[in-house]
């Protein structure tokens, strides 16, 4: 027990520093499209702080919080991965510290105390502490039960510090909107701080039965932060898709404010709650949408379009216009970018495909291989712009900044290639009445004109 090194994540470590601020939070701007961070001023400096982080996407849920908290955050993460001894450096580093579970033994299991008592280090010093109280991950919008990590760690803390600490607790939701695609959307939303000091008496008098109150409203926390889609059968898909199906058509009827993400959120979360009240009340209600709403997404996925192109069918005149002018302009960019980024994304792929057994595990490898590969390739190439080209040495660092500034036209000409086309059909067959467009847009009429019931 006692030769578990679990470094020093409370104090100052330059190799995170550097890591985080000059490799890492580039390359997170570019793996996503548009990020998006809510409730920042919950997150007070001054006071010990645990961050309590729903998890679905595997490695890429810290990742986010990286590159949206601009703080050091010491995380807890599976112990299986200390195992292996030549990493350990590598955790330390990035302030990652183990946490057992009963599945690495019951002798493990004593290591946690170990570990927690270095966690109460890190809160003492009033640094970040990121654990998701779900344990494991999974790709559902869904809050599961939370485990007792975070309430024990409090009451070690508290109890370390003769009850003064007066330690908050941060719920965060985090919401992509592909788990597993590259460029897609991010939206973290910080919730509002739940102080422990009102736990402290009871802490004193009935340790169990306040840790499961400090449970409680961990979960009432995070689920305000997060889209929690409780249905545990077939009828979660039918919920997940009349949220985005009826995304439009809730939020005109709702005072949602912030940027286009925001108000996304606000209407998913608005959506769910019409859907979940009227179930409660309607044993069967979601069952029986389910039909209507299999046959949208039938249709729907049989075409390949989107439920934004759906629901705006096809997009406005000025926009297919817009995109086209776009397709055209880009086009000498991403045959640059092509010869720069083609064979790099390409290995990125065969990554993903070769290291992910779970599929939520492959935007994560792609993540972290794409960082790694992408640094070595630009230094090849940096060396080879000074010892080729007849230019001043400070001008490697516009040719590396350039060739970064590639990858979103990489990703994003194709999509846009096959946005523009699908909106030029979707107009073509509204225009010449096409059978497949217009049963689309019937079934689609149809699930939200019986939404609009619950409105």
């Amino acid at each position: 027990m006692a030769k578990l090194d679990l470094g020093k994540p409370e104090k100052f470590v330059f190799a995170h520093f550097f890591i985080r601020n000059f490799l890492f939070l580039f390359w997170f701007k570019i793996w996503y499209k548009n990020i998006t961070i809510v409730g920042k001023k919950n997150l007070d400096r001054k006071t010990p702080t645990i961050l309590a982080i729903n998890h679905q996407n595997t490695a890429m849920d810290p990742l986010a919080l990286c590159g949206t908290i601009f703080r050091a955050i010491t995380w807890l993460a599976r112990a299986d991965l200390y195992k292996k001894k030549s990493l350990v450096p590598i955790f330390h580093a990035l302030k990652i510290l183990p946490i057992f579970r009963q599945r690495d033994g019951l002798k493990s299991l004593e290591d946690n105390t170990i570990v927690f008592e270095k966690v109460v280090d890190v809160i003492s010093a009033k640094r970040l502490v990121g654990l998701f109280p779900e344990g494991t991950h999974w790709g559902f919008r869904r809050l599961r039960q939370t485990r007792k990590a975070i309430p024990r760690i409090v009451h070690m803390a508290e109890e370390k510090n003769n009850f003064d600490l007066d330690i908050n607790i941060n719920p965060i939701g985090i919401y992509y909107d592909d788990y597993i695609s590259v460029r897609s959307n991010l939206f973290v939303k910080i919730g509002e701080p739940i102080p422990m000091r009102q736990y402290l008496s009871a802490l004193k008098e009935n340790p169990q039965a306040a840790e499961n109150e400090i449970r409680e409203a961990i979960e009432a926390g995070m689920r305000n932060t997060m889209l929690d889609i409780p249905q545990m059968d077939e009828t979660y898909y039918t919920v997940e898709s009349l949220r985005l199906i009826c995304r439009n058509q809730t939020l005109s009827n709702i005072h949602a404010t912030g940027n286009r993400q925001e108000r996304a959120f606000a209407a998913d979360k608005k959506t769910i709650e019409l859907v979940e009240n009227q179930e409660n009340t309607q044993k069967g209600y979601i069952a029986s949408l389910k039909p209507m709403v299999d046959a949208y997404e039938e249709k729907r996925k049989a075409v390949n379009y989107s439920y934004e192109l759906v629901e705006n069918n096809g997009d406005d005149a000025f926009c297919v216009i817009w995109n086209c002018m776009k397709t055209v302009v880009l086009l000498p960019l991403f045959l640059i970018s092509c010869v720069f980024c083609a064979l790099p994304y390409w290995v990125m792929n065969k990554l993903g495909d070769t290291f992910a057994k779970d599929i939520l595990f492959r935007n994560s490898i792609m993540f972290v291989g794409g960082l790694l590969l992408v640094i070595v390739v630009h230094l090849i190439l940096a060396i080879l712009w000074l010892t080729l080209v007849p230019l001043p040495w400070w001008t490697v660092f516009l040719f590396i900044l350039g060739i970064t500034l590639l990858w979103p036209v990489f990703i994003d000409y194709p999509r846009l290639v096959n946005r523009t086309g699908q909106e030029l059909q979707f107009k073509i067959g509204l225009l010449t009445k096409s059978a497949k467009i217009t049963e689309l847009c019937s079934l689609r009429d149809t699930v939200k004109n019986e939404f609009a019931k619950l409105l």
